[in-house]
């Protein structure tokens, strides 16, 4: 691929969860009034040794997350409510928390019924690069939902960990760990 300018376009938020949820099937949550931000966030940490006093002689790269916030205009309430219910532990109801302590991963496959960690897509046909979150959860604040006699812009944070079953990773830990790819959810 040649350098040029990136135009996404119009770029429609689904997400899918497990099967005993109201979005086991690749669901669209909204279109979002101004640009998605995709953020990475990286973890290091400083090497240092006396001889050179507090500078770092060298960094160690500690592993990473990603941070999805969009503005959505167009929206299903419904999916909403399910990705908010997911993110609370498994929330019974739209307005009720899960159980405290309760593990959004539990140790389960993708889209296991005990899994409550939610697959995010972004699909932007213009630019054709579309994105797959593998595991995300809505963070704090998940979301913010202004009421008033204009439109409702919601304003929804999501957050993508590497989850995995076994962390060790055959000795390898997190090493070669796919956060996202470009092929959608089916």
């Amino acid at each position: 691929m040649a350098r040029d300018f990136l135009i996404a376009g119009e770029s429609l938020v689904l997400v899918k969860g497990n099967a005993g949820t109201g979005i086991s099937a690749l669901s669209e949550l909204g279109l979002s009034q101004s640009p998605i931000q995709v953020t990475y966030e990286t973890k290091y940490a400083p090497l240092t040794v006396d001889a050179w006093g507090q500078s770092e002689v060298d960094v160690q790269f500690m592993g990473g997350a990603m941070n999805v916030s969009m503005n959505l205009i167009h929206f299903d309430p419904a999916v909403l409510a399910v990705c908010i219910a997911m993110s609370q532990g498994a929330a019974p109801l739209e307005g009720t928390i899960g159980r405290a302590g309760q593990r959004l991963g539990n140790n389960s496959a993708r889209f296991a019924l005990t899994n409550s960690l939610i697959g995010l897509n972004i699909v932007s046909p213009v630019a054709n690069l579309p994105w797959r979150f593998y595991f995300a959860y809505m963070r704090d604040p998940p979301v913010q939902w202004p009421l008033g006699t204009e439109k409702s812009v919601l304003t929804v944070n999501f957050r993508v960990i590497p989850f995995s079953v076994d962390p060790y990773g055959g000795g390898t830990g997190s090493y070669g760990y796919r956060l996202f790819d470009r092929i959608l959810d089916s």
